[in-house]
């Protein structure tokens, strides 16, 4: 953290090869955010671009270079949600839970489908569908979670809220995906086909 300190107090006091610096470091982590919150490549490629501005025109706001994780998360995932809410019609599975359903809280992972599908591409394309079945903030405490690689502490601070709320979103979040893929595996065989955005693969950064 020292390095990206020193790096934002260079841009701070005029030099313009320290953002670049920050863009090198920070991009592939953005673009697997918005890539994961939106499944669309080429919106993540443009949430990557929106995100940067940003933080060009605002990074001499920023009080404690420490945060400035948590702040430009904050800044690429209202890119992301803005770029959501424009889409129309997406997929919803966010059913509420039921008691039956919910089970004590806990320790929780993705149960991904790879031995009900032998299509890598089908399996990528329903993680996708069953995330974006969640509610925006269990979306997003998924993805900052199990994909970025936050811990919980840091994950209540992106999304500003007490760390039990933090918590309580991982869990719901976890066992939402896992019902929507039960969801998903029940349909016919032919509607599960990959979409063209499940083509392209990211480098995960934990």
């Amino acid at each position: 953290m020292a390095d990206l300190e020193e790096i934002i107090r260079r841009f701070l006091g005029g030099d313009g090869e320290a953002f670049n610096q920050i863009v090198r470091q920070w991009e592939t982590k953005v673009y697997n955010l918005a890539w994961r919150f939106l499944g669309n490549r080429e919106d993540a490629q443009d949430i990557v671009q929106e995100t940067f501005l940003s933080v060009f025109q605002s990074l001499r706001n920023l009080r404690d270079p420490k945060s400035f994780p948590a702040w430009l998360y904050r800044i690429a995932l209202n890119h992301c949600r803005a770029r959501w809410r424009s889409r129309p019609g997406d997929l919803s599975l966010n059913d509420p839970v039921s008691p039956e359903e919910e089970g004590d809280e806990g320790e929780s992972r993705v149960l991904l489908p790879s031995q009900q599908t032998r299509d890598p591409l089908e399996a990528m394309d329903l993680i996708r569908k069953s995330l974006a079945g969640l509610s925006e903030d269990h979306r997003t405490a998924i993805i900052l979670k199990e994909y970025l690689g936050l811990n919980l502490e840091e994950v209540a601070e992106v999304m500003g809220c007490p760390l039990s709320t933090a918590k309580s979103r991982v869990y719901h979040g976890l066992r939402g995906v896992q019902r929507n893929l039960k969801r998903l595996l029940s349909r016919p065989r032919q509607g599960l086909r990959p979409s063209k955005s499940t083509n392209e693969t990211t480098d995960e950064h934990r």
